[in-house]
This record gives structure tokens, sequence and C-alpha cells, in this order.
């Protein structure tokens, strides 16, 4: 009898768990993409808002339904060493992006202007202020939830439940869908003009996944990847996309497509993605070239 309550008790907590885990990724699609959109207002300072609420309710879950080891299945494992370097690091690539994204922009004859300092030039004289702040603070939460769900938690779990796979593997894997789901995207969603994006489009984001991934798998924590997403988003969706030849604004597909499809972004984030993937085996490389240099 004490058997059989304690693997119905096994059973229930196991019922419960999924839907806690359930209700983590509704917070996290729900709330987290341009919930102004979903609500149907047009605030779109209510965004960040949502975006925050569902860290939240993501952060809070997480502990509910994992009190032991959430931080770890999170990739939220920090010390004051990570909070330094999470800043520091996102300085430096939010120039760093700056500058990339506005030389990239130029072969498309594209000119790039940060909304921060053009949006009266593009919106209008007295387009309010803190719709744009807003618009630079949603995503911060945005890419934060990002990098807990789509990167840590999958990433981790895949791991732990697929232990013939390798990390190597595991990055390449998410990241082929990181790529096709931006396509999907672009292709199907309701409020994009379904313009498809390129081929070296989508080998750049690639690259982009896989580095991104063997960050998380390699530091087991989303400080430096989310250093790297929000100091890019920041920078790429915050900007007006001018094109000279006709003085019109590029749709974000096409936004993706001027600087992704580029020769030197493919170029740029493959040979990084190369130098990455040899980073996370270079335990086995280096093994492996002992062992030789040891039987010669």
């Amino acid at each position: 009898m004490s058997c059989w309550n304690k693997e119905r008790k096994v059973k229930v907590l196991a019922f419960l768990r999924r839907r806690l885990l359930i209700l983590v990724f509704a917070a996290m699609f729900v709330l987290n993409y341009n919930p102004q959109m979903l609500f149907n207002t047009h605030y779109q300072h209510w965004g960040w808002n949502f975006a925050l609420l569902a860290s939240i309710l993501i952060i809070l879950l997480m502990k509910l339904r994992d009190p032991r080891d959430w931080k770890e299945k999170l990739g939220l494992n920090f010390c004051r060493r990570d909070i330094w370097g999470f800043f520091i690091v996102t300085s430096i690539l939010l120039v760093i992006s700056f500058y990339l994204v506005d030389y990239v922009s130029g072969y498309s004859n594209v000119c790039f202007k940060p909304m921060l300092f053009y949006y009266k030039q593009y919106l209008s004289a007295d387009y309010p202020f803190q719709i744009v702040l807003s618009n630079y603070l949603y995503y911060i939460p945005e890419t934060f939830n990002e990098e807990m769900i789509i990167g840590a938690l999958i990433l981790f779990a895949i791991e732990r439940k697929f232990k013939q796979l390798n990390q190597t593997t595991i990055a390449i894997g998410i990241a082929l869908v990181f790529s096709l789901m931006h396509q999907a995207l672009y292709a199907w969603s309701p409020v994009q003009p379904g313009i498809l994006l390129t081929t070296s489009t989508l080998l750049t984001l690639f690259f982009v996944g896989v580095i991104r991934n063997i960050l998380i798998l390699k530091t087991r924590k989303i400080v430096y990847s989310w250093a790297l997403h929000l100091s890019f988003n920041l920078v790429f969706f915050s900007g007006f996309f001018v094109k000279v030849t006709t003085n019109k604004m590029a749709s974000e597909p096409e936004k993706f497509n001027i600087v992704f499809g580029n020769w030197l972004m493919l170029a740029l984030t493959g040979t990084v993605a190369i130098m990455f993937i040899i980073w996370l085996n270079k335990d086995k490389i280096f093994s492996r070239s002992n062992s030789v240099n040891y039987f010669k």
C-alpha cells in the first residue's frame, strides 16, 4: 500500500512539474513578443512591462518546479564577476555592433540611423520620447527571456535527455532550428510582410546560433550569450534602415537581409563559429594530439 502511494505521489509530482513547464513556456511566448499587438493596443511601451513580467513569472515558476537547481537549468548561476563581465562585454559589443551594422548597411546602399537620435526626423517632430526609450528597454527582458528558455533551458534539457549527443551536435542542431525559425516567422507571421530571408542570411543566423549555443554550453551560464544578444538587438532592431535610392525604410526581414545577408557578416560569423567549435572541443583535440605525439 505504501509503495502504491509512493508511486502515485511520484506520478502526481511529475504531472505538476510538466504543467509548470507548460506555464513557463506560455509566459515566454504570450508575454515576451510585442504583447501590445496581442492586446490590440498601440501603446508600445507596454512591451517591456509584459516582457519583464514574463521574466519574473519564468523565474518564480522554475523556482517552484525545481527549487534545488532552477538557477543551473536557466543558466542564472551568476557570481559577482559574471555581473561585471556582462556590463563590460555588453558595452564593448554595443560599440562594435553599431559600427558593424553601419558599415555593412552601406554595401546595400542603405543608410543606418539609430532611432534614439533620428526618431523625430523619421517618425514625427512630436513623437513621445518615452516610447522611443521603451523600445530600447523592451530588448533587455526580451533577450533575457530568450536566453533562459530558448537558450539554457532547452540546451541543457537536450543534453540531459540525449546523453549520446555531444555538445557540438547539440549546438549545431539547435542553431539550425534557430535559423529556420526566423524564416518561418517572416514567411507566415500575420504582422510581417512575408518577405523571405536569403540563403546567406539564414547561414549567418545559423553561425550566430552556433556561437550563442556554445557560449551557454561551455560556460553553463547565459551571461555572455545574453550580452551578445542584447547588444546587437539594441542596435539592430532600434534603428532605421533607409534606402538611399528610394528614401524608404526597410521592413524587418529586409533589415535581416541587409545586415545578415552581407558577405562580410557571413564570413565573420562563420569564422567565429569555427573558432568556438574548436574552443568547445579543445580538450579532445589536445588530448588526441598528445596521444599521437606520445606514440611517435
